[in-house]
């Protein structure tokens, strides 16, 4: 039997979804009035290929974009020079311009294994942020940093456990969900789709939507790929199967997975 709508809607925001800001019901109330939203995705260029990590959140945007909302595949040309410090015990090392624009050459191919940029009624949009963010001046950037405090950032818990270990924690760092959350405002966007690892970053554009434009914006969080370790799967750790890995060099890295990190 044919699924419905409201059925289609369940699912998407059900299946592998961490959480759903303000609540699931608000935005499924969203999606059943016929209105269609706008949403986005990034992902910072700081390796040459994406990963079956990233494919979690790409499917989940896929399903939105076959409901016929618009969809957003953002590069973040410009936050990847700052680096994330989602989850990270160390400063990320910085990379040059050249670097971000050589690894994200691919990065449209690669997703269009999962988004329909084919699609010539509705096909995603892809973006740079450094089209906005480069143009911000000092003040502009002090402006959103007024929206912000110390306190807020240094709740985040690799903040926490790097100051407990005497890591240091770098004032740059600060600036990045600051960058993130301006990328919401920059393309006026009602949802943000991403890792749950993602949250506070996705939060902080949905408090800067609030104060600047006066809109509510969703964020979906999904679940993280983690390897039996808790380790999530991504460049960083060295355990990601790429969306270029051939097929038999994919199949031997799932069968080096242990068995708990498999669904039965």
């Amino acid at each position: 039997m044919k699924e419905t709508i409201e059925e289609k809607i369940d699912e998407l925001l059900t299946r592998g979804v961490e959480h759903i800001y303000p609540s699931r019901d608000k935005l499924k109330s969203a999606l059943l009035s016929g209105k269609k939203i706008s949403l986005y995705t990034g992902v910072d260029p700081t390796a040459p290929t994406l990963h079956i990590g990233h494919g979690v959140f790409l499917r989940k945007m896929r399903g939105f974009q076959d409901l016929g909302h618009r969809i957003i595949f953002l590069i973040g040309d410009f936050t990847g020079l700052i680096g994330d410090p989602t989850g990270k015990s160390d400063t990320r090392k910085q990379l040059k311009r050249r670097e971000l624009l050589k690894n994200c050459k691919s990065y449209v191919r690669q997703a269009g294994k999962i988004l329909d940029f084919k699609n010539k009624k509705n096909p995603p949009q892809v973006l740079y942020n450094s089209k906005w963010l480069s143009k911000l001046t000092l003040e502009d950037v002090i402006s959103l940093a007024s929206h912000f405090t110390v306190q807020q950032m240094l709740e985040r818990d690799m903040f926490q456990s790097r100051m407990r270990e005497g890591r240091p924690v770098h004032i740059h760092e600060f600036l990045y969900p600051l960058m993130q959350g301006y990328d919401s405002v920059a393309m006026n966007v009602d949802m943000e789709v991403g890792g749950n690892d993602q949250t506070f970053n996705m939060l902080t554009g949905r408090t800067l939507m609030k104060i600047l434009k006066n809109k509510e914006k969703f964020v979906l969080a999904t679940k993280l790929l983690a390897d039996p370790t808790g380790r999530k799967m991504g460049k960083t750790e060295g355990n990601m199967i790429t969306f270029d890995d051939k097929a038999n060099e994919m199949y031997g890295k799932v069968m080096s997975w242990g068995d708990g990190i498999l669904w039965p």
